[in-house]
C-alpha cells in the first residue's frame, strides 16, 4: 500500500480519532491538520521539533507536517544537548505546552487549535523525512533518519501480526511508551492509524492505570514494554482487564517467559513480542511459536560482528551486536554479543542467567554484568512484594543463598554472581535500557542514604519529605543481618543531613531534646518526614510517621549563630 492509499483510504474511514481525557472525533482532527499543515505552509517553515505526551495531538502535528511538506524531528526528551540540537535544526517547535528551554518560535496545542485559518482537504501526502533519536544509554543520543514511505510499510508489515478477529470491534490503543520514540511511533500511531483503531491520548506508565483503563472499553490492545509488564502480579486487581484485552505487543526488551505465562494465564491468549531497533524497524516476531520468526520482508545473516538486516524499510544494511541461533523452524535470540562473556575460560550469557532468575517468585527484574572491579558476576536485583517480605523476614544472606540455589543446578559455578546488590526497581528508561553510570554507581558505592520520594516547603517554617529506606542499606550489616532495621543513630544523621540539604542547618545542633524511638523503621519502609522551625526559640522539631504511627521525634537546638542567619 502507498503512503497516499494509506492516508486516503484508511484514516478517511473512521469516526473516531482519539480516546481518553478528550474525545476527538476524526473530522475535528482533520480541522486541525489542515488548520495547521496552512499555518506552517505560510510561514515556509521546511523543518519542526515535535514534543508531545498526548498521542492525539502528537499525530496532528505528523500528519499536518507531512501535508505541508515538513520534515519532523523528534527528540528523545528536552536535555540540554536536545534543545541545542532542536534550535541548530528546526524552524519551529510544536509541543502540548511550551517550554521557555527553547529559543526558537514555537506553537501549542491550544495556539493553533485557534488558527484561523479555513478547514481544506488532507489531500496532499508528502514523503517527508522523520528523524529519532536513540535512548543515548550508552552515550550521546544518535539521530536516526527514517521518511514517511517507510513507517508506512512498517506499519503495513506489523498490522499482519494481528488477524482480523482482533480488529473486528475496533480495539482501543493503550500504551504505556512514547510517541517520540521509534516503538511508540511505530505502534501507537502508526499502526493504530493504519488499521483505524482508537488511540488512546494519554501514557499509562503504572499497571494499576493500565489495568483501570483497559476496563473502561470493550476491548483494548496494550502497547507496552517488558519493563512495565514484568511489574504485573496477582496482587494487582487483573480482574479489572479480563474479557477486555484482545492482545499484548512487548518490545523493547526481552520479555521474561514467567511474566509472558501470566500474561496468557491472567489477561489475555495473545502475547505478541517483537524484536527490532530504532535503525532497522521490526525485524522479527514471535507469537505461540518457541522461536522467533523473521518477517517477510527481512533479509538477514550472521557473522563474528552480530546479525546483518536489511529491508525495504531498512535499505541500508544495519548490524545489531546480537547472537542468534538459527533452527529450521525460526530463530532463538541469546541476547547482544557483549552479554556473552568469558569467565575462566567458560562462555556465559547473561542474559540467560537473568532469565533464569526472573522466574523467581521473589524478582521483579534484574541485571547481570562482570563486576566492574573484578574478574567475578555482579546482579542487580530488583525485589516484588513477595521477595521484600522475604528481605524483612530471612534477611538478605538467605536471600542470596535461595537466589543462588535457583541457579546452580544449571549453571557453572563461575557463573554464581558474588555481588550482590539489592533495590526495589531498577531505573530504566523508556526504552527499558539502564544507563551505565546508573549501574556503575549501584555495584561501586554502598547505600548510604535514605531515597527522597517527594519533599516540598508547606510554608517558609515548615518542610515536608516523603522518603523510602533503601533494601540495602549498609547498615544493615553486622548487627541486623537477620532482623534488618534502621539504628536510631543512623535516623539522627539522616535528620541532620536532610536539615543541611534544606540550608536550615549548617552547623551540628546543640543539643537534642525529647527524643523519641517508637516504633522500628525497616527496609522498604515509606515515611513521611516533617520538620518545624522555631527561630525565636531556635529550635527545630522533626517527627517521622508511617501510617499515621509515630517512629520517631524530637527537637534539635540550632547554633545562636545559625539562628540569627534566618
Amino acid at each position: 500500500m502507498m503512503a497516499e492509499q494509506f492516508w486516503t483510504e484508511r484514516i478517511h474511514s473512521k469516526d473516531l480519532f482519539a480516546t481518553g481525557a478528550d474525545n476527538l472525533s476524526w473530522q475535528q482532527a482533520m480541522q486541525q491538520i489542515a488548520a495547521l499543515s496552512l499555518y506552517l505552509s505560510d510561514k515556509s517553515v521546511r523543518r519542526a521539533g515535535l514534543y508531545f505526551d498526548d498521542a492525539a495531538n502528537f499525530a496532528i502535528a505528523l500528519l499536518a507536517c507531512v501535508q505541508a511538506g515538513v520534515d519532523v524531528y523528534l527528540p528523545a526528551s528536552l536535555s540540554d544537548d536536545n534543545c541545542y540540537w532542536l534550535e541548530q535544526t528546526v524552524d519551529i517547535y510544536l509541543a502540548d505546552e511550551i517550554t521557555n528551554k527553547l529559543a526558537i518560535p514555537a506553537l501549542s496545542v491550544s495556539e493553533w487549535a485557534a488558527l484561523g485559518y479555513a478547514a481544506a482537504d488532507c489531500n496532499c501526502v508528502n514523503n517527508i523525512a522523520v528523524v529519532l533519536q536513540t535512548s543515548g544509554s550508552t552515550g550521546a543520543a544518535k539521530q536516526i533518519n527514517k521518511d514517511w514511505h517507510g513507517l508506512c510499510l512498517e506499519a503495513q508489515i506489523l498490522a499482519t501480526m494481528l488477524p482480523d478477529s482482533m480488529l473486528k470491534d475496533r480495539p482501543v490503543v493503550l500504551g504505556s511508551v512514547s510517541v517520540q520514540h521509534m516503538y511508540g511511533l511505530c505502534f501507537r500511531i502508526m499502526l493504530s492509524l493504519y488499521l483505524g483503531l482508537p488511540i488512546y491520548r494519554q501514557r499509562l506508565l503504572f499497571p494499576e492505570v493500565l489495568l483501570v483503563t483497559s476496563q473502561t472499553f470493550r476491548n483494548v490492545i496494550w502497547i507496552s514494554s517488558p519493563t512495565l509488564l514484568h511489574t504485573l502480579r496477582l496482587s494487582h486487581d487483573v480482574s479489572l482487564a479480563q474479557g477486555h484485552v484482545v492482545a499484548v505487543i512487548s518490545a523493547g526488551g526481552v520479555l521474561a517467559q514467567t511474566s509472558k505465562a501470566f500474561l496468557l494465564e491472567h489477561i489475555c491468549p495473545n502475547v505478541v513480542e517483537i524484536y527490532g531497533s530504532t535503525e532497522t524497524g521490526a525485524i522479527a516476531y514471535r507469537r505461540d511459536q518457541s522461536y522467533w520468526q523473521f518477517f517477510q520482508d527481512v533479509r538477514h545473516r550472521v557473522d563474528e560482528t552480530g546479525l546483518a538486516i536489511q529491508s525495504p524499510r531498512c535499505t541500508t544494511e544495519q548490524t545489531l551486536a546480537d547472537a542468534i541461533v538459527e533452527y529450521e523452524n525460526g530463530f532463538e535470540l541469546l541476547g547482544r554479543l557483549d552479554r556473552i562473556i568469558k569467565l575462566a575460560d567458560k562462555r556465559i550469557s547473561l542474559m540467560q542467567l537473568e532469565n533464569k532468575l526472573m522466574a523467581h517468585e521473589w524478582v521483579a527484574d534484574i541485571h547481570i554484568l562482570k563486576h566492574p572491579e573484578g574478574s567475578h558476576l555482579a546482579a542487580w536485583v530488583a525485589l516484588n512484594d513477595a521477595g521484600i517480605q522475604a528481605w524483612r523476614e530471612q534477611g538478605r544472606k538467605q536471600l542470596i543463598l535461595e537466589l543462588k540455589e535457583c541457579l546452580a543446578g544449571s549453571q557453572e559455578r563461575i557463573a554464581l554472581p558474588r555481588h550482590w546488590r539489592f533495590t526495589t526497581a531498577l531505573p530504566r528508561n523508556a526504552q527499558s535500557k539502564l544507563n551505565p553510570a546508573d549501574v556503575q554507581q549501584a555495584i561501586l558505592q554502598p547505600v548510604t542514604q535514605p531515597i527522597v520520594l517527594e519533599s516540598k516547603f508547606i510554608s517558609a517554617n515548615e518542610y515536608w519529605l516523603r522518603i523510602q529506606v533503601p533494601l540495602d542499606l549498609v547498615y544493615f550489616r553486622g548487627h541486623f543481618d537477620v532482623f534488618h532495621l534502621v539504628p536510631g543513630v543512623i535516623q539522627i544523621k539522616w535528620i541532620i543531613e536532610l536539615l543541611q540539604q534544606c540550608s536550615w542547618l549548617v552547623q551540628m545542633p546543640l543539643q537534642m531534646e525529647n527524643l523519641k524511638f517508637q516504633h522500628f523503621l525497616r527496609p522498604a519502609d515509606v515515611v513521611e518526614m516533617v520538620f518545624k522551625r522555631d527561630c525565636v526559640r531556635r529550635k527545630i522539631s522533626f517527627q517521622c510517621t508511617m501510617h499515621n504511627k509515630k517512629i520517631t521525634s524530637g527537637r534539635l537546638v540550632i547554633p545562636n549563630s545559625e539562628s540569627n542567619a534566618l
